[in-house]
């Protein structure tokens, strides 16, 4: 993974796209030499620099055999207004897993060296062409698995997030000023409410920024990281037959044999443009051999992880029908219980309908069939129907993970320092306070950079990229 003391400005290749069958590969430049490697590769009756940001038709050769390699488009970005603040390139040539790899090995022969992951938007970092929050929106661009992720990431990546933290930056400075000023210029019994009033109006406000920032990523989460759906109950009640039903493909093994699935399976799907993440865990029951009970040791951490739980009985067994697991966290796992096999089932389930805990008007349970299709449109419904209303709208900005400690971290400090204020205590302390909040901040965009943060955000990211 690259450091900022590993990224000296020397001259970095990659492939940008995936090797494979493909109609076109991308390779990448950066660095210093940049129009001297591509003289020793690229062969066209027009120079390259003297066309910048055109692309250029030409031959790809090998620099030492002079034997070409593929027909390519070549461009040239010269910095510092390239992506990576330094002088750059592209090579478009023919995809595949030969010639990306042949025009790869050009380039590293005529002194490039292979870029390390996430180089190329680390230098774009280094070089002040992006805020850190912009470099990790463009490694979760591509990571995106529905549009909601990808509309998020594509916010980011305009500067959503750096924009909203200025003003709350500037509040802090402001107070951070304001102190300094203050205890430079008189004694500690000195200090008097009114200058105390002052500096609590500052800090209320900016804990109000954050205040909200945390709620977008409490509100917006499900558009930024998706659902996880876990199918658990009794076995042989249909969970992976319903797995592959709203997977719409066979991903899990079917048997009418109690305890076929010994392990927990993942697939994913976009309902609705978010990202829904289905789990099919191992039946629920007391007997059983050992490999079975690990299997369901399984389910119960699985349990524990999800954010809607689907349980599955068997309609046409209803004396078999285990209940649902009960949460006390009034924050735990969405409970859905459903009644497969509808269409051998004997009728109506037993059970009484008590409403449904977190939407009374909505039935307690479901009844579907995972063989026919029965019921599960309006499974799906009902499972987004925890997170999302007709009216929900994709959030403009949704802080990621680490974005929400700092923020967290940040408004710890905030309220440390509101309470002593509002205690009485001497005022020297609200500014450790203070400079506590602005270096967690600055982590989110990078205002304080330590090797830790570079490696924490960057070693997410792909070769080329």
């Amino acid at each position: 993974m690259p450091s900022s003391q590993n990224v000296n400005g020397d001259l970095i290749a990659a492939i940008a796209t995936p090797t494979g069958p493909g109609a076109v590969c991308v390779v990448r430049l950066s660095g210093q030499g940049v129009t001297t490697a591509l003289q020793a590769v690229f062969k066209s009756k027009t120079k390259i620099e003297a066309k910048p940001r055109t692309m250029v038709f030409g031959n790809l050769v090998d620099p030492i055999s002079q034997k070409t390699i593929d027909q390519v488009l070549a461009v040239y970005f010269p910095g510092p207004g390239a992506f990576t603040g330094e002088d750059s390139a592209e090579i478009h040539g023919h995809g595949g897993s030969t010639v990306p790899r042949l025009i790869l090995e050009a380039l590293l022969a005529s002194g490039a060296r292979l870029a390390r992951p996430g180089e190329f938007t680390l230098r774009a970092f280094l070089n002040s062409r992006l805020s850190l929050d912009q470099a990790e929106a463009v490694a979760e661009l591509v990571a995106s698995q529905s549009e909601a992720e990808a509309a998020i990431a594509a916010r980011h990546l305009e500067g959503a997030l750096a924009k909203k933290l200025e003003p709350t930056f500037a509040k802090l400075m402001e107070a951070a000023a304001f102190l300094t000023s203050e205890l430079d210029f008189m004694d500690e019994d000195e200090w008097s409410e009114a200058r105390s009033d002052h500096l609590l109006a500052i800090l209320k406000d900016a804990q109000g920024d954050l205040e909200r920032l945390l709620e977008l990523r409490m509100t917006g989460r499900v558009f930024r990281d998706g659902l996880r759906v876990v199918l658990a109950g009794p076995p042989n009640a249909g969970k992976s037959s319903l797995f592959n039903a709203l997977l719409g493909r066979d991903r899990a093994l079917v048997n009418p044999m109690p305890g076929t699935t010994r392990d927990y399976l993942e697939g994913y799907v976009s309902w609705s443009g978010l990202k829904v993440e289905l789990v099919d865990t191992a039946g629920l029951r007391e007997d059983g051999d050992e490999l079975e009970s690990q299997g369901q040791a399984l389910t119960q951490r699985e349990l524990e992880q999800a954010e809607v739980i689907v349980w599955l009985n068997d309609l046409s067994k209803p004396e078999t029908r285990m209940p649902p697991p009960v949460f006390s966290n009034p924050n735990g796992p969405k409970l859905i219980e459903v009644w497969n096999k509808a269409d051998i089932g004997l009728g109506p389930p037993p059970a009484e309908n008590p409403g449904h805990p977190d939407h009374p008007e909505k039935p307690y349970y479901r009844t579907i069939s995972a063989l026919t299709g029965q019921g599960l449109d309006g499974l799906k419904q009902d499972i987004l129907g925890f997170f999302l209303t007709p009216t929900s709208l994709n959030p403009e900005l949704v802080p990621n993970l680490r974005q929400q400690k700092a923020l967290e971290e940040g408004l710890d400090y905030i309220n440390a320092t509101v309470k002593s204020l509002e205690d009485g205590q001497a005022p020297d302390i609200a500014s450790l306070e203070i400079k506590g909040a602005l270096e967690a901040l600055g982590r989110i965009t990078g205002r304080v950079l330590t090797e830790d943060l570079l490696e924490e955000v960057f070693s997410r990211f792909c070769l080329g990229k």
